[in-house]
């Protein structure tokens, strides 16, 4: 795709996908969801590889991929984008490659039928956007969702407000033994978490493997490493849309991937399993991006 074109229907290719999401799930396009109403103060970087690009990850995170380039020799021109990629794997950073190849598709399960799941009672962590606007759909469908957050990090995110709108919000910090018990409390009177954190956190308060049936919001299709829409973006062939390689100032697969993440959610409640696990990556949220516009192209849109 040249780049005028990807420039032009990158974020329409979104709306579309997100506003059929919304239809299968049952319910009006939903705000908080659409790329655009929210985004960087400036393009994210992408830095010269030996034989590509690579995405250094957020500010946040900029002094720490210093120091892991230092360690393999400190010059960024000499090093393959795939062996930035592994050793930020190693190293739990949200650096990555940026791929040319399109991310795979996940398969989606269209609902039949209603999907209401009224008085369903669900836990939600995890910050910024794709699982707390999980949760949202999850409250406009009927159930009863509570929002897991810290009381000494507030998510930043400026949607805050509106993905918590009809749902209950706990303060905990699980560091803490008591506030550990309570959410412990939380998913033994839930059906169904929705995960957007990595692995660690569950697994260093000792629930591992949670007692319910599980949707978790991941960043790449493939492993457990922290990331995040834009990585996920690079990673998965989305910003090599651009030539060269570039990304927006707006994430187009978070708000994707919480649809998905909802669709998932749906059909566990409504399918009965007490103890299902489905996993939704924001990079495979890249990949539905792929096959929206594979099809727009088909229909002339």
């Amino acid at each position: 795709m040249s780049t005028a074109l990807a420039r032009a229907t990158g974020i329409a290719i979104a709306r579309r996908a997100i506003r059929q999401l919304c239809e299968a799930i049952g319910l009006p396009p939903i705000v908080a969801a659409r790329p655009g109403a929210v985004g960087l103060l400036a393009p994210p970087a992408l830095l010269r590889a030996a034989d590509g690009w690579v995405h250094p990850g957020p500010p946040t995170a900029w002094e720490s991929f210093d120091v892991m380039v230092a360690s393999l020799g400190g010059d960024l021109s000499t090093l393959a984008a795939e062996t930035i990629d592994a050793e930020a794997g190693a190293w739990g950073l949200p650096a990555v490659a940026v791929r040319s190849a399109p991310a795979a598709a996940p398969r989606v399960q269209w609902p039949r039928g209603s999907t209401r799941v009224d008085g369903a009672q669900v836990v939600v962590l995890g910050s910024t956007w794709a699982a707390p606007l999980a949760g949202l759909a999850l409250a406009m469908l009927g159930a009863e969702v509570v929002r897991v957050t810290h009381p000494a990090r507030p998510d930043p995110f400026p949607l805050r407000d509106e993905l918590l709108r009809g749902q209950r919000e706990v303060a905990l910090d699980l560091d803490q033994a008591v506030d550990r018990d309570e959410f412990v409390g939380l998913l033994d009177r839930a059906q169904l978490l929705v995960d957007g954190t990595t692995p660690r956190v569950l697994a260093n308060i000792g629930i591992a493997d949670p007692p319910l049936s599980t949707v978790r919001v991941a960043a790449f299709a493939d492993g457990d490493r922290p990331g995040y829409g834009i990585a996920a973006e690079c990673r998965g062939g989305w910003a090599a849309r651009y030539d060269p390689p570039r990304v927006g100032r707006v994430s187009v697969a978070d708000p994707v991937a919480g649809l998905l993440a909802a669709l998932a959610a749906v059909g566990v409640l409504l399918s009965g399993h007490e103890r299902a696990r489905e996993r939704v990556s924001l990079e495979g949220a890249v990949g539905h991006l792929f096959a929206v516009e594979r099809a727009m192209r088909v229909a002339g849109a």
